[in-house]
């Protein structure tokens, strides 16, 4: 017993750090710090890992007995505010380099002309 509370104490504080981590790489990559890309992409990738795994292993149909925790709590809002976030820094990337794209094509063209 005394071990799940270390494990579970030690799990909540990591996943506070991560989360937080994230989310200032995410205000950073908005705000045009575009040389963090890489490691926010990395960071997404591990932190969705981690999730996954966790939400599967946690909420397991397959279980008898379930006690909701903080952690799960915690972790259950932070999923769902991470894949909302991903998602929509996600479009607004792909729609900021669709205008760039479309502007340099018309540049190109009056140039050319």
């Amino acid at each position: 017993m005394k071990i799940e509370n270390n494990t579970y104490g030690f799990q909540e504080k990591m996943f506070d750090i991560i989360i937080n981590i994230a989310f200032l790489l995410a205000i950073c990559a908005y705000f045009g710090f575009s040389q963090y890309s890489k490691e926010l992409n990395d960071l997404y990738y591990y932190i969705k890992i981690y999730v996954c795994l966790y939400l599967i292993w946690r909420f397991n149909p397959l279980r008898s007995n379930y006690e909701l925790t903080k952690l799960d709590i915690k972790i259950a809002f932070n999923a769902g505010l991470f894949i909302l976030a991903t998602t929509a820094l996600s479009e607004y990337i792909k729609n900021i380099e669709n205008e760039t794209v479309t502007k340099f094509k018309k540049l190109k063209m009056n140039q050319s002309n």
